[in-house]
């Protein structure tokens, strides 16, 4: 039987493990990257694009796996759920390290992204229900985790690959998600269960609106996901940079999560929460459009914007739809939404693979990456221009239909005011 938090120290313990996790679920997808070239000549493939299908493959199983394993959050422990995700996701790394061939390489990175799946539709659901006033700052902060992951997994990956081999370093944050895992189980809590209030037609209608909101703010994903692995291919390729600076420089790039997570969700608390999402992927748009023109001594400024305003986007969109939900159906909606979008941003790797190998080869010259980077812009503008309007209309609705069925704070659905407002929703 699962431990529920009952004081603010154990909600905090909770709040700085889910961090730890998150750290973990997107340490393990970043890992590879810097080291496609190596993978590539390792396992004697035909082109770079096979290496980068590896992750692929990996983010594809990890967002198919949201759908059923966010309808199972909302009926067994949130906690285990995670547990068991970070463990098999551990376990799957120290496989990948020790892997023979190809095609064990990729069935292990299939079953990471399987358990990596396990984090995201719990975790959210369980913060919010930990604080459920300030669901942007809880999610904020335990969104530094992701960018202490999103710098380690490239950083050390690049690190440890350019002196030991690509496969060190999967063995070794195998290892230590293991442990980890055991420290969630022995110190983590469940958040308190709120009163359910049945409502299976609403229910059904809310999680079709997710599937609906995730074709816009699947745009932002596939922009996201498609960046980093352009970026992985453009610095050595375009600047002469070893698999070591190209990691850090990667692992910089997302470290500035680490500000914008809480920063963006505590700010975002109140009425204009939408304005702010809009507010920095325009801005992100912006950096990654700039990328390839800048000279080499200011690629990491232009990596630091990028990563800066991405990834700050993603606890104010977070909050936004949490806030509007259910208790009941909460990690269902977000395994919903991580299903459907991530079927689009998972072909990213794949698809800016192929077209390195197709447009651009083997030139040295920043001008050859300049279109696939404006594209990639593009998408995030599109991100705004449709996701922005879906999920002001999508909020409005669940709203209009949480407050028909009479569905109150204290049986089970979030509040409809803003965290940390008195007043409706932005819209």
């Amino acid at each position: 039987m699962a431990r529920i938090a009952e004081t603010e120290g154990q909600r905090r313990t909770t709040l700085f493990l889910c961090a730890v996790l998150h750290a973990f679920t997107h340490l393990y997808p970043t890992v590879l990257p810097p080291l496609y070239y190596q993978v590539a000549r390792d396992l004697e493939l035909s082109g770079v694009w096979l290496a980068t299908l590896l992750v692929s493959a990996q983010s594809l199983a990890y967002c198919l796996a949201g759908w059923p394993l966010g309808f199972l959050a909302d009926r067994v422990s949130r906690k285990w759920l995670m547990f068991w995700g970070l463990a098999i996701n551990g376990a799957a790394f120290v496989a990948l390290g020790l892997a023979p061939s190809y095609t064990v390489a990729l069935l292990c990175l299939v079953i990471a992204g399987l358990a990596g799946g396990a984090y995201h539709p719990p975790a959210t659901a369980l913060l919010t229900g930990l604080y459920p006033e300030r669901q942007g700052r809880a999610i904020g902060l335990a969104g530094m985790g992701a960018g202490v992951g999103f710098f380690l997994g490239p950083f050390y990956g690049g690190l440890r690959g350019e002196v030991a081999g690509w496969r060190a370093p999967c063995l070794e944050l195998g290892l230590a998600g293991l442990a980890v895992a055991i420290l969630f189980a022995l110190l983590a809590r469940d958040a308190p269960a709120a009163k359910k209030q049945a409502a299976p037609a609403t229910g059904a209608v809310f999680l079709g609106y997710f599937v609906l909101l995730s074709v816009g703010l699947g745009l932002r994903d596939f922009a996201g996901t498609g960046f980093t692995t352009f970026a992985a291919l453009f610095l050595p390729q375009a600047h002469g940079f070893s698999q070591r600076t190209t990691g850090l420089y990667l692992g910089l790039m997302s470290l500035s999560a680490v500000a914008a997570n809480p920063f963006f969700g505590a700010a975002s608390d109140g009425r204009y929460r939408l304005w702010w999402a809009g507010g920095v992927l325009l801005l992100a748009g912006l950096g990654g459009l700039a990328l390839p023109w800048l000279p080499k001594p200011l690629v990491l400024l232009g990596l630091l914007w990028w990563g800066f305003f991405l990834l700050g986007s993603y606890p104010i969109t977070e909050a936004a739809m949490s806030e509007v939900l259910p208790d009941q159906i909460r990690g269902r909606a977000f395994g919903v939404f991580l299903t459907s979008s991530g079927l689009l941003s998972s072909a990213a790797p794949w698809v800016m693979g192929t077209i390195k190998d197709r447009a651009i080869g083997a030139s040295t010259d920043p001008a050859a990456f300049r279109p696939a980077f404006a594209g990639l812009a593009l998408l995030m503008l599109l991100s705004v221009l449709i996701g922005m309007p879906l999920l002001r209309w999508v909020r409005r609705e669940l709203a209009r239909m949480t407050a028909r069925d009479g569905c109150a704070p204290d049986q089970g659905c979030a509040p409809l005011a803003a965290a940390g407002s008195k007043r409706p929703p932005a819209s």
